[in-house]
């Protein structure tokens, strides 16, 4: 069996296994960002890593917990080579693609509750997680097309870590990702450039406890 799909089905396993008996459960929101700053939301249309997320999360009540989430997340990347920009190689062909994909993000959480306090905590956490690609859909504007769905990779993993605090029903986290395997394979001789590093920025809404 492929590792990567054993490691999804792993994952799946402890998720399913866990939200049995989570103390907390609730909703999610996320939201991707190449840099902590706040003067410039913008997203590189250039990258894969972009786009909002929603999904559900549950989670050990204990001093070190387990936190599994899947997440739905719709991101969409356009890859070019034209005359004009800086990137621009005048050896390879001139294209223009733009590449959608609908993912389910399975991340799974082991964290540590530094202060735990009954409507107030602060923890520092890691994990690992896979991304299943779902859907996806791939546009150009050129006759030369490099990237089609077979260069799309199936599944990847990332890895993460990051702190957040507990107020009340309200779960905030912010999380540093690095991603070993480029999304997208090289064709052609041509490779695409992706961000192996990124933030995430997380709200949780814990609907009870």
């Amino acid at each position: 069996m492929n590792k990567k799909i054993f490691f999804v089905l792993l994952v799946a396993l402890l998720s399913t296994s866990s939200y049995s008996y989570a103390q907390r459960f609730g909703l999610k929101f996320a939201y991707s960002k190449a840099e902590l700053k706040i003067d410039n939301v913008n997203q590189d249309k250039t990258q894969l890593y972009q786009g909002y997320q929603f999904g559900i999360y549950g989670r050990s009540d204990s001093r070190i917990y387990l936190q599994p989430e899947i997440y739905y997340h719709k991101k969409e990347g356009q890859f070019a080579n034209e005359p004009g920009m800086l990137s621009y190689n005048s050896q390879i062909a001139t294209y223009n693609q733009t590449v959608t994909l609908q993912t389910i993000n399975i991340p799974l959480v082991l964290g540590l509750n530094v202060i735990k306090h009954k409507n107030f905590t602060l923890h520092g956490f890691g994990g690992i997680q896979s991304t299943v690609v779902v859907d996806s859909k791939i546009s150009s504007t050129q006759t030369f097309a490099p990237i089609t769905k077979n260069n799309v990779e199936n599944i990847t993993v990332k890895y993460f870590w990051g702190a957040g605090v507990d107020i009340y029903i309200f779960s905030f986290d912010v999380r540093y990702y690095t991603e070993p395997t480029n999304p997208l394979s090289s064709s052609n001789d041509v490779s695409f450039k992706y961000l192996k590093n990124f933030y995430t920025f997380n709200i949780g809404l814990k609907l009870f406890r």
